[in-house]
């Protein structure tokens, strides 16, 4: 019998490689390397500046695209935009605002989060949000020692409205004795993303901003550790399923010419084939007994089996860049 469905899988800033690339038999995770980020982030209230690295480019850079934003909010009965997001070029400049900024301190005892965030989504949705940057992914961060707001004031109805689009972190600092505001604070941030400064958490946020720039087009399934859990680790795969008719090598041109860097998926572990399966379970263009193409087929004459394998490159040079090209590139 001939399976009738297809399976896409796309792994971004691949190449296609000769078998000698076995040692690259594994999946791509969503990457390390924090001067790769595409992001435009709001810090409510925050020391940011020990987040960022040496030669991490911030502002708007002409010849590369590849930038972060990082704009600054403080409040108190109300908000302050201390920095908008093209206030800073490099992170010198981010280091020197942001100390004379906490040299800065209030005399209002009152300390409403809801005031913080509507400064933060209204940063965004005047600077970053329909402008040319309105691919990036959003990123708020909030520091606070305390929960504070009912009715108008309540942060939970904004930042649940934000969360559609935009991830926020949450950083509860010398609260440990108070597990009403963590509590409170849980529910304001993205799923796994609610800190305390009794974590290290220079490199908690530094992970979270990795997992945040890693994501895929709309319509397409990111695979991560756990299909149940939508806030398991993410990995740079973003798998498609098609519904097509077709023979496996005639599956395997059309999966290349889908998308760039396009090929049939790969299913080198356990983990990955429950993934897969689970996403084919939960389309209904699938039909038991489950059947999809998959990347391997035999090789050297029909004497050994191998998979369409991939190899890592630097770049992807020659390419334009473009919003969709953008996401492409984030997993690099």
């Amino acid at each position: 019998m001939t399976p009738r469905k297809l399976l896409l899988c796309l792994l971004f800033g691949f190449e296609i490689c000769p078998s000698k690339c076995k040692d690259s038999y594994v999946d791509r995770v969503c990457g390390e390397d924090q001067k790769n980020l595409w992001l435009d982030i709001v810090c409510v209230a925050a020391l940011i500046s020990s987040l960022f690295v040496d030669g991490q480019q911030l502002g708007i850079q002409p010849n590369n695209p590849r930038t972060t934003r990082v704009g600054i909010v403080t409040y108190n009965q109300g908000a302050h935009v201390i920095a908008d997001l093209n206030n800073f070029t490099s992170v010198d400049e981010l280091i020197d605002k942001t100390f004379r900024v906490l040299n800065q301190v209030s005399t209002s005892s009152d300390s409403y989060l809801h005031a913080g965030l509507e400064a933060a989504n209204d940063l965004l949705e005047q600077q970053s949000f329909n402008t040319a940057r309105g691919h990036y992914q959003k990123l708020v961060i909030v520091y606070t020692s305390e929960y504070k707001g009912t009715g108008s004031q309540d942060p939970l109805l904004l930042a649940t409205r934000m969360k559609q689009t935009v991830s926020i972190a949450t950083v509860a600092y010398n609260r440990e004795d108070d597990l009403g505001v963590l509590s409170e604070l849980t529910k304001i941030a993205t799923p796994g993303y609610n800190f305390t400064n009794d974590e290290d958490i220079v490199a908690e946020l530094r992970s979270a901003m990795l997992q945040v720039n890693c994501y895929c087009p709309n319509g397409w399934f990111q695979m991560r550790q756990s299909y149940a859990n939508e806030n398991s680790l993410k990995y740079g795969v973003c798998l498609l399923p098609v519904t097509l008719q077709a023979t496996w090598l005639a599956s395997k041109f059309s999966c290349r010419n889908h998308w760039n860097n396009g090929f049939l998926v790969n299913e080198y572990t356990q983990m990955k084939h429950d993934y897969v399966l689970e996403v084919v379970r939960n389309n209904t263009a699938f039909k038991q007994p489950y059947m999809y193409f998959i990347g391997l087929s035999y090789s050297n004459g029909n004497s050994q089996m191998e998979w369409i394998q991939l190899c890592l490159r630097t770049g992807m040079p020659g390419i334009p860049d473009s919003p969709l090209l953008h996401q492409q590139r984030l997993l690099l």
